[in-house]
Formats: structure tokens, C-alpha cells, sequence
């Protein structure tokens, strides 16, 4: 039983590996792909079950033809989102006016926080606004004010406490919408050859169809 299911781990690697490096390269999710990874999972737990195969070793199969077809797809979604937050930081550039615009942004904020009313130009607001022309005149002078008052020291400290707000907030971001769109790549075809999937494990792998010795 122990072989079966250690055969059928390394056969959802491998097919999870395919369904993906295949779902990546394509653009697409091939649903005969995935049954094809039930089938690979389960020759592999009948052949590693030798003998013991049984109903057992076939629901052993069919769960991890499960795992494995879900894991491919969320391997699928984690590689294109890690790609979009390395890019996404590669893009964001620092600039001594973006920095300033930081200042302005947090000045803004406890202006509304006290219950004062930010006059922001029109068609601007405190989500959009990232430079001088976007701010009101007063609350830049004041960021632009702060920004020439510090050391070198000082920049560089203020500098990376941003760079690590703000990748921390695309981080945030880009997993929160990576969860969402794993959930959201599932439809009826998903379903459908998921359950061929689990057929065909649980099949192949209780030796219904030869896999195994017996």
C-alpha cells in the first residue's frame, strides 16, 4: 500500500508537471491532459503496489490524481504571478519626486485624518494622485519642504521604508489575486475530466485494468 502510494505520488509529479509546462507554453489548459495525468497516476500506484494492489491503492489513486491535477494548475498561476510581481517591481522606479509624492500622500492623509478638507485639483484624488501637478500646491510645498530638510542618511532610510511598503503591498496584491484566480479557473469541462480522471486512477490503480501483477 505504502509503494502504491509513493508510485502514485511520483506519477502526479510528473503529470503535474506536464499539465502545466503544457498549460504555461500553450495559453491553454488541455482538459485530456489531465485525464491522462489520472491514468499516469495510476499505473504508477499499481505498479509500485505490485501484488497489494486493491480497491485501496485505486482511492489512493484517485485522490492524488485529484491533488496533482489541482496542483498543476495552481503551479500554472503561480509561475504567471510571480512573473507579473517581479515585473511589477522591476517597473516601479523610486525617484526623488515619486519619494516626495510619498510625503504628499502621507501629509494628505492627516489632513483628512484631523478633519480637514484636501482641495485636490480636479479630476484628482488621494488613489490616484503620484505627482506635483496631482497635488494641491500647499501640501506639496510642505512634502517638498520635509524632503529638502533631510540628511543623505535620512533619504536612503525613507527610500527603503517605501521600496519595502510598497512591495509588500504588491505582494499582498498579487497573492490575493493569484488565490482568486485559481478558484476561478475551474469550470464544468475541469469537472468533467476530473471525474475521467479519478475513473481512471481509481481503476488503473486497484488493478481493474491490468496495472497491476495480480
Amino acid at each position: 500500500m505504502v509503494k502504491g502510494i509513493i508510485g502514485g505520488v511520483i506519477g502526479g509529479a510528473i503529470g503535474a508537471a506536464i499539465w502545466a509546462a503544457i498549460a504555461y507554453f500553450t495559453n491553454y489548459e488541455i482538459g485530456i491532459v489531465a485525464w491522462g495525468v489520472g491514468a499516469l497516476v495510476g499505473v504508477c500506484t499499481a505498479t509500485f503496489a505490485g501484488n497489494s494492489v486493491s480497491p485501496l491503492t485505486g482511492i489512493a489513486a484517485a485522490l492524488i490524481s485529484l491533488g496533482s491535477i489541482a496542483g498543476g494548475k495552481f503551479a500554472v498561476i503561480h509561475i504567471i504571478a510571480s512573473k507579473v510581481r517581479t515585473d511589477i517591481h522591476t517597473k516601479v522606479q523610486f525617484t526623488d519626486e515619486r519619494l516626495v509624492a510619498a510625503i504628499a500622500d502621507q501629509l494628505a492623509e492627516e489632513s483628512e485624518k484631523a478633519g480637514k478638507k484636501v482641495e485636490w485639483p480636479k479630476g484628482m484624488n488621494a488613489e490616484e494622485a503620484s505627482e506635483k501637478a496631482d497635488y494641491p500646491p500647499a501640501i506639496w510645498k510642505d512634502a517638498e519642504t520635509r524632503w529638502n530638510a533631510m540628511t543623505p542618511d535620512q533619504r536612503n532610510q525613507y527610500k527603503h521604508d517605501i521600496e519595502e511598503h510598497v512591495h509588500a503591498k504588491v505582494d499582498e496584491a498579487v497573492t490575493s489575486l493569484e488565490k482568486d484566480s485559481f478558484f476561478q479557473s475551474f469550470n464544468l469541462y475541469d469537472a468533467i475530466f476530473a471525474l475521467l480522471a479519478v475513473a481512471s486512477a481509481f481503476r488503473l490503480g486497484s488493478g481493474e485494468l491490468g496495472g497491476g501483477d495480480d
